[in-house]
């Protein structure tokens, strides 16, 4: 039993790692388009960020991949704290 549960942490901390990873882009996609809402004025170090409908669009889909990151992440730890709940005890 302790080595299954073991294996399921290491697991869950390996989903951790791989779903922060995959929701970093997200994060960048939210700092360019604030970057570009709000900072740039019509002078942005890329034409692309100068339209403020491209600018809003970064930021959808930005804030939905950094959404889906923040669930899974906080599922994935729930689920650890379950199991180093079970391991102490």
């Amino acid at each position: 039993m302790q080595n299954r549960s073991e294996e399921e942490l290491n697991n869950i901390k390996r989903e951790l790692i791989k779903t922060q990873i995959i929701g970093a882009p997200g994060m960048i996609l939210v700092a360019l388009g604030l970057y570009g809402v709000f900072a740039a004025n019509g002078n942005a170090f890329h034409p692309f960020l100068n339209s403020i409908d491209n600018c809003y669009t970064i930021l959808a889909i930005g804030g939905a991949i950094a959404l889906w990151e923040t669930i899974k992440v906080t599922t994935l730890i729930k689920r650890q704290s379950e199991l180093n709940k079970q391991l102490n005890t």
